[in-house]
């Protein structure tokens, strides 16, 4: 029940679904402006670029490329961003992401899908 008091204080959903779509709207203009052939996926506050065009199913979603995503993994580990380590899991923003830890979170991202 704590729990619930929690997510009802404050909009902590709302906050967290907003983050989410504002998380996958900047990957996605992220993915665009580098022209890479990645798609972002992602609802609420789930978010997750595949490394290869969008999965329908999951024989598409075995075709990304995971050795490029693994690598990619490594720099943000790098850069202080601790991502899912595998290709097929979400990411999620939680409460303790603040709006300056998700505009680093950003920053990472972009310095690392251009290296």
């Amino acid at each position: 029940m704590a729990t619930l008091d929690v997510l009802e204080k404050d909009n902590a959903l709302e906050r967290l679904n907003a983050a989410g779509d504002m998380m996958r709207k900047a990957l996605q203009e992220m993915v665009e402006d580098l022209k890479l052939d990645y798609s972002v996926v992602g609802i609420a506050s789930m978010f997750k670029i595949f490394f290869g065009p969008k999965p329908n199913n999951y024989a598409q979603a075995l075709k990304c490329d995971k050795a490029s995503y693994f690598a990619f993994f490594r720099r943000m580990l790098a850069s202080g961003v601790f991502l899912t380590p595998s290709q097929y899991e979400t990411d999620f923003i939680s409460c303790a992401h603040s709006d300056e830890v998700i505009q680093a979170t950003l920053e990472a991202f972009r310095s690392c899908l251009k290296s």
